[in-house]
């Protein structure tokens, strides 16, 4: 009886707290969070194909079971959205989203942040741009503590509830430094979730005498505040990937190089140039121009469009190439899913295999019956294509058609990878359709891939991980303050000495 009251208080408690924050929290019953849990997990055993690639059957139903049996009573909707992002975490499924809708949605977003921005070199936290009224935290200061948590354990906090492709720490971090798409990633919202709920925050920080520290607290503020107030204060547009050309083409004739940038995959017709005409004429300028060293720039490119991919390629490697060997699937019949799907006509949840463009191979995986689709067919190189040598920089955000366009460089040149282990995994992604399913209680919205897509021209890689760069850089807060590119200095360095 003691343990129930306790729980009961906290649970009251926690109600308190959110109305006095001026929010009205979201509440599950115990029955309709369990009912929840059995949907995700029924919707991941049926739909998603390598739910026991990283971890065998027994550990993930423990797993589940372990979860479904620690709702004893009601639970607030931020915890549930935060056990499920856990859960949907350790599938180790980059392409696994977990994006809370309506209220829980809104609670998620009107929420309290801190009024600056966080940057990592090694596991530390370096504060950025402070956005507070007064301004009192520099750039480049070392953060120790928050809220009486120290940083080593708010940054091993967060890890368990960010989804990325197998064994790879890089995307994970990177995400951690995100501030967009902030409904279902960046350091507010895995700090909300797993760390701590307040809307004060006491920093202790390093000063600049060695070995001395301040603490002061700071108020927070809401995401809109920050944004405008970093246009205002540091000039800076906190959306400004979305608003960068891709690709992007430079020569420097003098110095026999060129830089090809694609920062994104994904074609926005408002800035970006025509991908294949942009690629057309760079290469044939590479070769009348006889330049020789070509510096391919795939940092942040988190992916989006296969034929952009294949279009890059043949102009790299000079034989006949396909995106992939083999496409695998979960089922072709997800009616068993009517109850929760979104996105998708439910009188269309048998797809059409008249052709029989699919073959099952057993009860839960079918593979491609024939050459379907065009990434699954032999494409001839292009006319100019590069002779030169290659320097490619990749990150931890070099992410699913990103990071396989780098995992296809990498299988048929000889270029020099430089950065950090790109973010999606050497032998192939899920990804492409999606299967979107909503909790019918917390609207939590599930999108899972039913794919698995196997790269062309397989070489032997360390399973669950990235490209893994022959030069690796490590940035130090000197390096960031200064505003260095070291992955480009180190291409230069190689192509001019």
């Amino acid at each position: 009886m003691k343990i129930v009251l306790t729980q009961l208080t906290l649970f009251i408690a926690l109600i308190s707290i959110l109305k006095v924050n001026g929010q009205n929290p979201f509440i599950l019953t115990k029955s309709e969070a369990q009912e929840d849990l059995d949907w995700l997990r029924f919707s991941l055993e049926y739909t998603h194909p390598r739910l026991y690639k990283y971890e065998d059957k027994n550990i993930v139903d423990n797993r589940f079971d372990s979860a479904f049996n620690s709702i004893n009573n009601n639970i607030s909707g931020l915890d549930f959205l935060s056990l499920v992002s856990k859960l949907n975490a350790s599938v180790n499924c980059g392409h696994l989203y977990t994006i809370p809708q309506f209220e829980l949605r809104k609670e998620v977003m009107e929420k309290k942040v801190m009024p600056f921005y966080i940057k990592l070199v090694g596991n530390d936290f370096f504060v950025f741009n402070d956005c507070s009224d007064d301004n009192t935290i520099q750039n480049g200061t070392k953060l120790i503590k928050i809220n009486g948590k120290s940083t080593k354990e708010i940054y091993e906090s967060m890890l368990s509830g960010i989804a990325t492709d197998g064994f790879i720490k890089t995307r994970k971090r990177r995400l951690i430094e995100r501030y967009f798409y902030n409904s279902f990633h960046g350091f507010d919202l895995y700090y909300h979730l797993h760390v701590d709920r307040s809307t004060t925050f006491e920093i202790e920080y390093e000063t600049n005498k060695k070995g001395k520290t301040k603490k002061l607290t700071k108020k927070g503020i809401s995401y809109e505040q920050r944004k405008k107030r970093l246009s205002l204060k540091y000039n800076i547009d906190q959306d400004a990937w979305f608003k960068k050309p891709s690709p992007q083409f430079e020569i420097v004739e003098d110095k026999n190089y060129a830089i090809l940038t694609i920062n994104r995959s994904f074609f926005d017709e408002r800035i970006d140039p025509a991908y294949d005409s942009l690629l057309q004429n760079a290469f044939k300028e590479l070769k009348e121009k006889e330049i020789s060293n070509l510096i391919i720039d795939l940092r942040n490119n988190e992916g989006g469009s296969e034929h952009q991919q294949m279009e890059l390629i043949s102009y790299l490697y000079s034989q006949p190439f396909k995106l992939y060997q083999n496409f695998y699937q979960s089922h072709i019949d997800f009616r068993p899913l009517k109850e929760v799907i979104l996105e998708r006509d439910t009188a269309q949840l048998l797809f059409n295999n008249d052709d029989e463009y699919m073959r099952k191979l057993t009860g839960d995986l079918w593979i491609n019956n024939y050459k379907f689709s065009k990434n699954l067919q032999l494409q001839a190189p292009k006319e100019n294509c590069f002779q030169g040598k290659l320097y490619v920089l990749i990150n931890g955000n070099t992410f699913s058609s990103g990071s396989d366009m780098a995992a296809n460089i990498r299988k048929t040149t000889d270029a020099v990878f430089i950065g950090e282990e790109s973010g999606g995994t050497f032998e192939g992604p899920t990804g492409g359709i999606s299967i979107v399913v909503q909790l019918p209680h917390s609207k939590i919205m599930v999108r899972i891939s039913p794919n698995i897509h196997i790269g062309y021209k397989y070489q032997k890689h360390p399973i669950g991980r990235g490209v893994i760069p022959d030069y690796k850089i490590d940035y130090t807060i000197e390096d960031l303050l200064n505003e260095n590119d070291l992955e480009i200095e180190k291409a230069l360095e190689m192509i001019l000495n």
